[in-house]
């Protein structure tokens, strides 16, 4: 990302914590950083000046990050290019965002904890890789600087079908006057890293 701080768009670099080159993301690009408890959370990055870098909501000092991880038994690398026709991620702790290829570009669907759609929508760019789709389409919502989580496609589109089910029998009740079922149960939240 070009501006006043980064006039040539250059790229953020990751070290270890002997200031050993690892990898490099262009400005606005996304690490995956994996915790010792095999959780894996996508991380936005912006470009600070050669030595700091914007990790999600955070600010470090490269060497600073590097041995944050090292001493809690984790790491980073950039995050991969997304190969498949659907991914769906946990956008900060309330909301899902699913994104699908289509002839035309990309469809997409955001929900929020319990599964209710909020908005939803056609990307018409072919030409964007899964993960430039998924950046604008955060971009569009202000989502840009959530964590993320990738999640198992399929899990999610379960509960979604299930949230729209009680969603139906919600409704049906309340035409007929019966009290309506309580919501789904939502599974153990973890604080937003």
């Amino acid at each position: 990302m070009i501006n006043e701080f980064n006039p040539e768009g250059k790229d953020i670099r990751f070290i270890d914590s002997h200031y050993k080159d690892l990898f490099h993301i262009p400005d606005g690009g996304t690490i995956q950083v994996h915790y010792s408890d095999d959780s894996v959370v996508i991380k936005p990055c912006m470009f600070i000046d050669e030595y700091h870098t914007q990790i999600g909501n955070n600010v470090f000092h490269i060497c600073q990050f590097a041995e944050l991880l090292e001493r809690n038994g984790g790491y980073c690398q950039a995050e991969p290019e997304i190969m498949g026709d659907e991914a769906v991620w946990q956008v900060g702790r309330d909301r899902y965002l699913v994104l699908q290829t289509c002839e035309d570009g990309y469809d997409y669907t955001l929900f929020d904890r319990d599964f209710r759609e909020i908005d939803g929508g056609q990307l018409d760019n072919p030409e964007f890789s899964m993960l430039e789709a998924r950046t604008e389409i955060l971009e569009d919502f202000g989502l840009q600087m959530r964590e993320l989580r990738a999640e198992v496609y399929e899990e999610i589109m379960e509960k979604v079908e299930a949230a729209e089910k009680l969603s139906v029998i919600a409704q049906l009740k309340q035409i007929s006057g019966q009290p309506a079922p309580s919501k789904m149960p939502h599974s153990c939240e973890e604080p937003e890293r």
